[in-house]
């Protein structure tokens, strides 16, 4: 008799727990940001994408989120979420205690059951049209700077100069030292950042044994066309279609005679 109730009592819950609904990506980033604004910034690390994760540590997450002021949030005015497949997009204006508003573009992608925070980004630049990732590792232009006077290079030569910073820091993670590729970046980029601080933004790719190596074999995909911005800065934003991992990319150069090199870098990977 005990056993039949036990069947019984099984057979009601599990029809019960088939019908429990999961978050939807609006309700997931309102989430994030309230266990944030709550002195909970790990517990939104945690709950966020692989490809977060393993562009930044939480330590560095931690960091981040108090220099752009969201440990200050009260409210956000949420746009209407865009569905793209398996990625939702929303823009929000995140109010902050002072009266600040922090416009953002959130990105979510469907991953093991949960709608989770892929990426924050800045709305689109009016000079270049193109989004920044309010995470991306990027130096702070010179004021004497006269890079703006430079011509855009053809599109052939951007291609290769995504490709080989690509596979620099590739060999930076399998290497397991971004020496050599601190070395090969803008000088003014190296006045502002040192070797630790590059190999601790991107230690999470170290440890989670991320190999990129599959982009030597591929042509790199822009998202929009490569620009100059305001600043002088030559914005490359794109992807690798690869496997195991899909490769995003965003790529700031700036021009050290006689050549353009590294100034800000962000990638992220999807599997």
């Amino acid at each position: 008799m005990r056993s039949l109730f036990r069947l019984l009592a099984l057979a009601l819950f599990l029809p019960l727990a088939g019908c429990e609904k999961r978050a939807d990506p609006l309700t997931s980033a309102k989430t994030f940001f309230g266990q944030i604004s709550t002195g909970h910034a790990e517990d939104a690390y945690r709950g966020a994408s692989f490809a977060f994760q393993a562009q930044r540590s939480s330590t560095t997450f931690s960091a981040s989120v108090k220099d752009m002021g969201l440990l200050d949030f009260t409210g956000a005015d949420w746009g209407k979420p865009e569905r793209n497949g398996h990625t939702v997009t929303i823009p929000v204006k995140i109010k902050t205690h002072g009266g600040t508003e922090i416009p953002l573009i959130v990105t979510l992608i469907d991953q093991t059951g949960a709608w989770r925070v892929f990426s924050l980004k800045s709305p689109p630049s009016q000079d270049t049209g193109q989004t920044e990732n309010r995470f991306s590792l990027v130096g702070q232009v010179p004021s004497f700077s006269d890079a703006v006077q430079k011509p855009m290079p053809p599109e052939n030569e951007i291609r290769q100069l995504v490709r080989e910073n690509l596979l620099r820091f590739n060999e930076a993670i399998t290497s397991q030292s971004f020496d050599a590729f601190y070395e090969s970046v803008a000088t003014h980029w190296q006045d502002q950042l040192t070797k630790g601080q590059l190999q601790r933004a991107f230690q999470p790719f170290i440890d989670q044994k991320i190999n990129l190596g599959g982009i030597a074999d591929a042509p790199p995909i822009f998202d929009e066309a490569p620009a100059i911005n305001s600043e002088g800065l030559l914005i490359a934003n794109g992807h690798y279609e690869t496997k195991p991992y899909r490769v995003q990319f965003a790529m700031r150069f700036y021009y050290e005679l006689p050549t353009w090199k590294l100034f800000g870098l962000d990638v992220n990977i999807l599997k």
